[in-house]
């Protein structure tokens, strides 16, 4: 396995940096967005063993994890734009992409950005709602910021990921999205609101290059990811039998020979 390695991107202010997690010094280079109100550090296990065969990052986006945020919320077409000026900025003219769950979205909106000619290859791992109705439901479930002085707002933010990936997820992994939600907690709604007024399926249906959607066999998003990909002209959906959400923690061994497959790596 190859060393993952940390850095800061410099972007055009007000930004001015992006904060990325990567590995790998050859092959095709794949960017991955990860889910909301999380940060990259959700892809640790997947980067250094991606980048055996590939130049992988991932990246923080704006105002999560370690990326520096904006005084105000954005737009998810201004966020999107922000990752794009990082991956500009690294001098990379064609990738893949990877998104999981929000990231899905947040790939879409890349995708469209870069133009058809740049994006090689799109991977969705639990894509989220592409309806409107279905956006609202997952910012009003996790809800806005209401901080107590006794913690009390903590547990829900807990027994929100556990909902959301299962009774049985690993503490590991749950610990890991509620540090990661708690660090930017007075504005971890922000990305979420803006995600709610995002045209998902429009953004889907632009995609032109070689898409796969995959699921796991356990988890609350399948069908949410089946109708992602029939939005998408020729995609292909599987559903990997016998795992359960999130893939990228559960399943990276398995993840990198399908992606490493799809990309025509190695």
């Amino acid at each position: 396995m190859v060393k993952q390695h940390r850095a800061y991107i410099q972007t055009a202010p007000p930004q001015d940096q992006i904060h990325a997690r990567y590995a790998g010094d050859s092959g095709p280079a794949i960017f991955l967005l990860h889910q909301l109100p999380i940060s990259c550090r959700q892809m640790e296990r997947l980067i250094p063993l991606l980048g055996e065969q590939m130049r992988v990052w991932g990246l923080d986006t704006p105002g999560y994890g370690i990326s520096p945020s904006t005084l105000t919320q954005q737009t998810f077409v201004e966020y999107a734009r922000r990752l794009l000026e990082a991956i500009d900025a690294l001098g990379v003219e064609h990738f893949a992409l990877l998104g999981t769950e929000i990231g899905v979205a947040m790939a879409a909106e890349i995708a469209r950005q870069a133009g058809r000619e740049r994006v090689a290859h799109f991977i969705a791992l639990a894509a989220p709602p592409s309806d409107p109705a279905g956006h609202q439901a997952f910012l009003t479930e996790l809800g806005e910021p209401a901080p107590q002085q006794d913690g009390s707002h903590l547990l829900p933010i807990w027994q929100f990921w556990q909902r959301r990936w299962g009774a049985d997820t690993d503490n590991a992994t749950l610990r890991m999205a509620c540090t990661e939600n708690t660090y930017i907690y007075s504005r971890y709604h922000w990305g979420l609101r803006a995600y709610a007024d995002y045209d998902l399926a429009a953004g889907l249906k632009q995609i032109a290059c070689p898409a796969l959607f995959l699921s796991a066999e356990r988890d609350l998003m399948k069908d949410n990811t089946a109708a992602a990909a029939a939005l998408v002209p020729g995609a292909e959906h599987r559903i990997l039998d016998g795992t359960r959400a999130p893939l990228v923690s559960t399943e990276a061994e398995k993840l990198t020979e399908i992606i490493t497959a799809f990309v025509g790596a190695g």
